[in-house]
């Protein structure tokens, strides 16, 4: 028995509205997995407060320590990542109206002796680039950068080296003879007024 024309029509309509519900609940499926993701996402918790970042001074000649020092202001605990051989921060130098990265490496032997370390809460710690003597051997300006996993912002600290003064010249002496005059006393005899009064008057005509 064949379907008759409104009985197709209205099986058509059926078909229709059945695609239409397969299509809205694979929409509303994938609205609910975008929203259960955007929702993760929006639940990862950064940690609040900052890091800082300095230097002992804003000047150094080319030889000097530079320390600098890392400090803890957030609510949880940092670890600063040992990346022997590489420089511990990220370092540039101010050149050609930019800032360059700038790359040192140790000697590897020191690399068994380093270890990560633990920033407490409101706690700091100083290092220094002694073991990297070839990142500041020319004078320039310096800015190292402290990168933290789940940390937004970048501290850092600036600062400038400058060359080793010229070494003063030598004094020069110059000796000059002085002549000191010396006088030796000359003793002249001297005679007696009045003649030779000897016995010579005694022996006279009687």
């Amino acid at each position: 028995m064949s379907e008759t024309p409104e009985n197709k029509k209205k099986n058509k309509y059926k078909r229709i509205l059945a695609w239409s519900f397969f299509y809205i609940l694979i929409f509303i499926g994938f609205l609910i997995t975008i929203y259960w993701q955007a929702n993760k996402v929006n639940t990862l918790q950064f940690p609040q407060g900052e890091i800082l970042v300095s230097t002992s001074k804003t000047k150094y000649t080319v030889g000097d320590t530079i320390n600098y020092t890392i400090t803890n202001k957030l609510v949880n605990s940092i670890t600063l990542i040992n990346h022997c051989p590489n420089e511990p921060l990220h370092i540039y130098e101010w050149e050609n109206y930019q800032w360059v990265r700038i790359h040192s490496k140790e000697n590897t032997s020191h690399c068994a002796s380093s270890k990560n370390y633990i920033i407490k809460p409101n706690k700091s710690i100083t290092f220094n680039f002694n073991n990297y003597p070839k990142l500041f051997n020319s004078p320039g300006i310096y800015r190292i950068v402290a990168y933290a996993d789940n940390y937004t912002a970048l501290p850092y600290a600036d600062f400038e080296v400058v060359a080793k003064p010229a070494p003063a010249p030598s004094p020069v002496v110059i000796y000059k003879p002085v002549y000191t005059p010396v006088y030796t006393p000359i003793y002249v005899p001297t005679t007696t007024s009045g003649g030779d009064h000897s016995s010579s008057s005694s022996g006279g005509d009687n």
